[in-house]
């Protein structure tokens, strides 16, 4: 059986946990489904199955884990043989950094993580940003549109005022002239009644 901490990317903690439910070995997790290793705490649903491919790894690594039945070495005194199939148990060196390269995919991992978690917050904000600029574009040319109708009723209105202005002027100067018709007739009859009494006295004159 392989040891559930030669799985790459499982120390003492998480080898614990996954003791503590029931993957006491590398085999345990190969045969695992992702759903099963998501109940372990620190295992999520990208991890789970990285872990079992990892799992499998290190049974391929361990032929001498993987075939139990090989112990009966016994018999055969060819001490070669058990030395062979050890030897790649014997280089926990290779094993060694790529639990490094591990624990640097999982950092990685989460920096992407939290890229991702900012562009989405960029993004959000952008929204936000676009949205409050529509709605002040929005007010704006409301506001303009409020802005034209009532110069235009500001301008009709001067228009009836000065309209009504002109008429009264118009008024006015009908009204002088007919004062002035009205004086001139006057004059004209005062007129008339001096001439007709400048004839009278000349006839009286005539006569006398």
């Amino acid at each position: 059986m392989t040891a559930v901490t030669d799985v790459k990317g499982v120390g003492e903690a998480l080898g614990q946990a996954l003791v503590a439910k029931g993957f006491k070995t590398a085999e345990a997790i190969a045969k695992a489904k992702p759903e099963d290793l998501v109940k372990v705490s620190g295992i999520g649903a990208a991890r789970a199955p990285v872990l079992i491919a990892a799992a499998k790894q290190a049974i391929v690594a361990n032929p001498a884990a993987a075939k139990p039945a090989a112990k009966p070495a016994a018999r055969k005194p060819a001490a070669a043989k058990p030395a062979t199939r050890r030897a790649p148990a014997r280089k926990p060196a290779t094993r060694k950094p790529a639990a490094r390269k591990t624990v640097a995919a999982a950092a990685a991992e989460k920096r992407a993580e939290e890229a991702a978690r900012k562009a989405a917050e960029e993004k959000a904000a952008a929204k936000a940003a676009e949205a409050k600029a529509r709605k002040k574009a929005k007010a704006k040319a409301k506001a303009e549109k409020a802005a034209k109708k009532l110069q235009e009723m500001e301008a009709v209105f001067s228009k009836a005022k000065d309209k009504v202005k002109a008429k009264s002027k118009k008024g006015k100067k009908s009204k002088k002239g007919d004062k002035k018709k009205d004086q001139k007739k006057k004059d004209d009859k005062k007129k008339d009644k001096s001439k007709s009494k400048d004839k009278k006295k000349d006839k009286k004159k005539a006569k006398k």
